[in-house]
């Protein structure tokens, strides 16, 4: 449903069919809603007693996934930046939103503008199409708490299903637990990668 209604949103901005000035303020009101989203997604996290009885049951093994990943994506970060010539500190900030591709837009824009903002959604939304099509293919090779690394963010909600199918139900539990990890950091994290970088 993203990439359909990206293309559609691509398709009008092309067509010249909405005037500049109707978009002016939008930035301010992406801002908002994703403020608005990490508060409310606070708010079921707090309320929701399951979640924190899973983390105290799993102990410091609920903390391995969601580091590794996270270790993993700045990694892979400055592979790519080296490789494509991205600066760094893009790079890495756009790899470590985890698949958490509206977030990671909005913030990375307010920290280095529209180019990096692209870049960090385009990396993230394709990581996550990735993770959904290839989760059979990243079980077989890299294990079943590869697989949930590899799917970061979004191992709580869009990849959940395919990571119960290929992975097994027993990593339903871990798989929540880090991508809910994961999605708490995302605020703090993409600031500090672009900054340290």
């Amino acid at each position: 449903m993203p990439v359909i209604l990206l293309c559609i949103g691509i398709l009008i901005g092309i067509s010249g069919a909405i005037p500049p000035e109707f978009l002016q303020g939008t930035d301010q009101l992406i801002k908002a809603l994703v403020i608005l989203l990490c508060f409310v997604i606070g708010m079921d996290m707090g309320k929701d007693q399951k979640l924190w009885d899973n983390i105290r049951t799993m102990g410091k093994r609920a903390f391995i996934i969601p580091v590794i990943s996270l270790v993993g994506s700045i990694l892979g970060g400055i592979t790519v930046g080296l490789i494509a010539d991205i600066p760094l500190a893009i790079s890495t900030a756009a790899s470590v939103g985890s698949g958490y591709y509206s977030l990671t837009t909005v913030l990375l824009k307010q920290l280095a503008g529209p180019e990096a903002a692209t870049i960090g959604f385009i990396s993230n939304l394709v990581r996550e199409l990735l993770v959904m099509m290839a989760m059979p293919f990243f079980v077989r090779y890299f294990g079943r708490n590869g697989a949930v690394s590899i799917a970061g963010a979004t191992a709580m909600d869009t990849s959940l299903p395919f990571i119960v199918r290929s992975a097994g139900k027993q990593m339903a539990i871990a798989a929540f637990v880090s991508g809910v990890l994961i999605t708490v950091a995302m605020p703090a994290l993409i600031p500090l990668c672009y900054r340290l970088f």
